[in-house]
Parts: structure tokens; C-alpha cells; sequence
């Protein structure tokens, strides 16, 4: 701003079109540099005056605000489906979708019993291993030759190799 300091606050005022003070009319008849603020603010406030001219010349749609009145006066409600209507309709549906899943579906089988005789006669309880002892294998198998299974020593004790 080339002005004086003092005046910019009138610059402004009169470069929007407030009425001047008279002393700052006499202060621009002998001052350039606020004359000249002065006409590039003028300048400056025409221009936004022609764009806000412009801008409020410019019309909204048509339809805004008669669907806004509208809107206001309940003439024209949004077509919305109640909550419980989807519950009516949606839950009978979840459940129909998930018995044709169930249904359609494979499932794994289980294998079928064995009724053979065979296999039931081979049949051996699964604790029957666990209460053997472990040196069974030396008591029912055969010796080789040569070979020793039992160790016993003087005092009496026995002990499997």
C-alpha cells in the first residue's frame, strides 16, 4: 500500500462507497500515493461487485426448490421400508437358504461298523498293549542259540538284556 499509515482505514472506507471524512478529502487533494491506493481499491471493489453480480445472477435448478417444498410439506415422503417388513421377509428367507444348505451340502461320513466275523474276532482292546510288560517279547519268543535274555545275579534279582 504506497498510502499513509494513518489513512488506510479511509482508503477502505471510501473505496466501498461509505461516505468520506472531509479532512481525508483534503488529505488526497495533496497526497498521490493515497490517491492512487485509492483507485486500485476502487478498481479492486468493482471487480468483486461484477463477480458477486455474476454469481447471483446464475439461477438454481428448477427442481430444487419445489422438491424442497415439497419435501417440507410431506407431499413427496421417500418411499422407505419399514424395519419389520424386512424382518417379515428376510428372516423366513434366512432360514429357507439355510436349510437347502444343510441339506445340499455333504457331510462327512463316518465309516461303516465292521460286521464281519474276522473283524471282530481281531479285536483287541487298546489297553491290552499298555498292560503288557515290557520284557513280554523275552518271555514268549524262543532263545537262539548262544543267546542269554535273563541275567541272574547272586542275589536273586533277574534282569532282562
Amino acid at each position: 500500500m504506497k498510502g499513509c499509515a494513518i489513512w488506510r482505514d479511509a482508503v477502505a472506507e471510501c473505496a466501498l462507497g461509505i461516505e468520506s471524512n472531509p479532512a481525508f478529502v483534503a488529505h488526497l487533494a495533496g497526497c498521490a500515493g493515497c490517491a492512487e491506493t485509492l483507485r486500485e481499491s476502487q478498481v479492486a471493489a468493482e471487480r468483486m461487485q461484477a463477480a458477486l453480480q455474476r454469481r447471483a445472477m446464475v439461477e438454481p435448478p428448477s427442481y430444487g426448490p419445489d422438491r424442497l417444498m415439497a419435501r417440507i410439506n410431506g407431499r413427496n415422503r421417500a418411499r422407505t421400508v419399514p424395519w419389520w417388513r424386512w424382518a417379515v421377509v428376510g428372516f423366513p428367507a434366512a432360514v429357507l437358504i439355510a436349510t437347502l444348505l444343510w441339506t445340499l451340502l455333504p457331510t462327512p461320513r463316518r465309516p461303516a461298523p465292521q460286521t464281519s466275523v474276522a473283524a471282530l474276532t481281531s479285536w483287541r482292546s487298546p489297553t491290552e498293549a499298555l498292560l503288557q510288560p515290557p520284557v513280554q517279547a523275552a518271555w514268549t519268543a524262543m532263545p537262539r542259540l548262544g543267546e542269554v535274555f535273563f541275567e541272574v545275579k547272586p542275589s536273586g534279582e533277574m534282569h532282562a538284556q
